[in-house]
């Protein structure tokens, strides 16, 4: 089925950094980045809480990734995906966070270099959503293989760092 018949997608806006100056002290709600990091905070929300938890995604220089949010937030660069009311009981979202990441990889466009992921792109694509048994045990498994990569990128980059130590020497 269409990710639009699952999810409502609420497409982002780009924040500026002189907008967050501007609002400074003026709220405590978080504004991330696509990268999913605290860029600042002000008075505004993408999201109401109703609509919490959603899933957010980068909609510029998608690096394939998407985010879980259980708490009210705005976003730069940012979309979000709302499950339908029919759909917050057949569907894990950290599931489909895992699942959603390498689609997004796969159906971004490109344009001058940097890859652009528009709400009409990701409403048509086309989602298989198995039981939530099944779900949950393909979240296990790729919670196992990302720990596992965690721990080899650590060991990388110890090797790179004693390389690099030798090199000096």
């Amino acid at each position: 089925m269409k990710i639009k018949s699952v999810f409502r997608v609420i497409q982002g806006h780009q924040i500026t950094d002189e907008e967050i100056y501007r609002s400074f002290g003026r709220g405590n709600i978080p504004i991330f980045t696509a990268s999913n990091e605290i860029k600042g905070y002000w008075d505004q929300s993408l999201v109401t809480e109703d609509n919490l938890p959603c899933i957010t995604y980068p909609t510029k220089a998608n690096a394939g990734e998407a985010f879980v949010h259980y708490q009210i937030f705005d976003a730069n660069n940012t979309a979000a995906l709302i499950p339908l009311p029919e759909w917050k009981e057949k569907i894990i979202l950290e599931w489909a966070a895992f699942k959603l990441s390498g689609i997004f990889l796969d159906i971004a466009t490109s344009k001058e270099g940097v890859s652009y992921l528009n709400k009409e792109i990701v409403e048509e694509y086309e989602l298989n959503i198995p039981s939530t048994d099944v779900q949950a045990r393909q979240l296990r498994c790729y919670q196992e293989l990302k720990a596992l990569k965690d721990k080899v990128d650590k060991v990388k980059t110890e090797i790179d760092k004693l390389l690099k130590i030798q090199l000096s020497d």
